[in-house]
């Protein structure tokens, strides 16, 4: 199967392929999810709540060495790439666009064949947001270049753009409005995964979402707001009391607001599948 990139936060980059380690399995698709019911009466649940879980998935490996020492080398080796202190991020080589962040969840195996220099790694790895995520984020996007003709592929989110019609944008100079398009397969919410709504030279700014209503206000002047969630931070300093104390969430597909007080208004935002 295609070979899997290993990446630390450090920005080291392991290509397992190329260090002579064969990949035999990795399958992190999909998400971990459970159901959460309270019982009415004799006959009738009501399904009370759904959460998304950190899940696992097993990295299984094939490797040779010229003889059993340099075999154990070589598994010494996994463990430096492979280390359970740090989360780091995993991917395909083949998609390059999506990620999973990963650490070590137990302990590895490591199996040699007889004396032969042959051997096999399972590694069993954690991924705590429970989600693939988009290698590369809005934020690199310049205001006049739509997302889903960005040079250089870093958005392979393109299978889930729409084919026909308006491409997205992430910011906008003096304007008042802004649509952007949320391709990922979960909505984006401030008390979860999100991402950052950056105000440039403003004062008593104003956005708002009117597709689901969340709105956020600004009462004082400033030249760089960042909304990270719930947190305000403004000039680099932490400011919750100017605000309304309210956020903006990002649902899947289009989403439109309504954006005052600044004179650029740009979205960082990653998407989650």
């Amino acid at each position: 199967m295609s070979s899997v990139i290993v990446q630390h936060k450090n920005g080291k980059k392991f290509d397992l392929d190329a260090l002579g380690y064969h990949v035999k399995t990795f399958e992190p698709w999909g998400s971990d999810w459970t159901q959460s019911s309270t019982s009415i009466n004799k006959y009738l649940l009501l399904d009370t709540s759904r959460k998304v879980q950190a899940k696992t998935a097993t990295l299984e490996l094939n490797t040779m060495a010229s003889d059993v020492t340099g075999l154990q080398l070589k598994f010494m080796d996994l463990t430096r790439v492979f280390n359970g202190e740090y989360n780091f991020y995993i991917y395909f080589a083949e998609i390059p666009h999506i990620r999973w962040e990963a650490t070590v969840s137990g302990s590895p195996t490591f199996t040699m064949s007889g004396n032969s220099g042959f051997g096999s790694a399972s590694i069993p790895l954690y991924f705590p947001k429970g989600f693939a995520e988009t290698t590369h984020s809005t934020g690199e996007i310049g205001s006049n270049i739509p997302a889903n003709q960005y040079p250089l592929g870093l958005f392979g989110l393109g299978t889930h753009f729409e084919h026909g019609g308006e491409n997205p944008i992430y910011s906008v100079v003096n304007e008042d409005t802004i649509k952007i398009f949320n391709p990922g397969n979960i909505a984006l919410r401030a008390k979860g995964l999100h991402g950052k709504i950056i105000a440039e030279n403003g004062s008593n700014f104003l956005i708002e979402n009117n597709t689901n209503g969340t709105k956020f206000t600004y009462n004082k002047s400033f030249g760089n707001l960042v909304l990270d969630g719930y947190i305000c931070t403004v000039d680099g300093n932490f400011d919750y009391k100017n605000t309304d104390h309210g956020h903006i969430d990002i649902e899947r597909g289009w989403n439109s607001f309504n954006v005052y007080g600044a004179t650029r208004v740009s979205f960082d935002l990653r998407f989650y599948y």
